[in-house]
């Protein structure tokens, strides 16, 4: 029952951490897609390092749950590490970039 447990908190806490990621990074660029104005490739580039940070703080930060007796913690990582990974392809990027003006 541990595994389960932990598999389903780590689906959960990775996708809130990966949804809440792309709403509060890639927003901004969304919006200005919507309106026709470019966008700066050197905001692109932070908000894709900010990105990589708040992956590894996440991964950290199951690192420090680790002591909880209630889930595995080995069933709690990898759910938490393929929920963020999904949830980066779900809300790609990539199509942001396709069809948009870029300045660099």
């Amino acid at each position: 029952m541990q595994y389960v447990l932990g598999i389903i908190a780590g689906i959960v806490y990775g996708s809130i951490i990966g949804a809440l990621k792309y709403f509060l990074l890639w927003r901004k660029i969304l919006k200005n897609e919507d309106t026709g104005r470019a966008i700066n490739m050197s905001g692109v580039t932070t908000r894709m390092f900010i990105g990589y940070a708040v992956n590894a703080a996440t991964l950290i930060s199951t690192l420090l749950i680790r002591s909880l007796e209630s889930v595995d913690f080995a069933a709690f990582a990898i759910a938490t590490a393929a929920a963020l990974s999904l949830s980066g392809r779900a809300f790609s990027i990539q199509k942001v970039l396709t069809d948009t003006n870029i300045e660099d």
